[in-house]
């Protein structure tokens, strides 16, 4: 029996990642070679400072987290999008 291929939500995260991570750096590399103010400006959504930290005695947890946005991941996401329903 022929199975058909489906598209898991696996999938749909490794092709979004990959547009996260392509879209960053090129959205890095612009704003480092072009004047636009819209290639300078990024959001950070996260801690910031210092992180939250758990002290068990035993045991010290660190909590944090931190996503950098720029116009090349919000770019690299509907990348990731547009070429998961494609193929």
């Amino acid at each position: 029996m022929r199975r058909g291929r489906t598209k898991g939500p696996l999938t749909l995260f490794l092709f979004l990642m990959a547009g996260i991570i392509i879209g960053s750096a090129v959205g890095n590399i612009l704003a480092r070679y072009s004047d636009a103010e819209l290639f300078h400006q990024s959001f950070i959504i996260g801690t910031q400072g210092t992180p939250a930290i758990l002290d068990l005695i035993i045991i010290k947890l660190t909590f944090g987290l931190s996503i950098i946005i720029n116009f090349g991941t919000i770019l690299g996401v509907i990348l990731g999008i547009i070429l998961y329903y494609r193929y």
